[in-house]
C-alpha cells in the first residue's frame, strides 16, 4: 500500500495511523511538559479512554497506558493489512 488513500480500508489505516501519533504525543507531552494546551485537550479525549488501564498499571513518568495503546492500534492497522492486503 502506498502513501495515498485509495479505498475504505486505507482510509481506516490511515485514521488508525493518526491515533497512533496522536497517541504517542499524548504521552510525550505528558512525560515532559505538563502545562501545555494541547495537552489539556488531548487529556479531556485520552483521559477517560485510558483510565481503566492506569489503575491496573503501575505510575511511572512515561504513561504505560498511552504506549500500550498505540502498539494496540498499529496491531489492528497490522491485522487489517495482512488480512486485506
Amino acid at each position: 500500500m502506498g502513501y495515498f488513500v485509495t479505498d475504505r480500508i486505507g482510509l481506516i489505516i490511515a485514521a488508525l495511523n493518526t491515533a497512533t501519533f496522536i497517541t504517542l504525543v499524548y504521552a510525550f507531552l505528558k512525560a515532559v511538559e505538563e502545562r501545555s494546551g494541547l495537552l489539556h485537550v488531548l487529556e479531556k479525549v485520552y483521559g477517560p479512554l485510558l483510565a481503566p488501564a492506569r489503575r491496573i498499571l503501575p505510575k511511572w513518568k512515561i504513561d504505560l497506558a498511552a504506549i500500550i495503546l498505540a502498539a494496540l492500534l498499529q496491531l489492528v492497522a497490522l491485522g487489517i493489512r495482512r488480512y486485506w492486503f
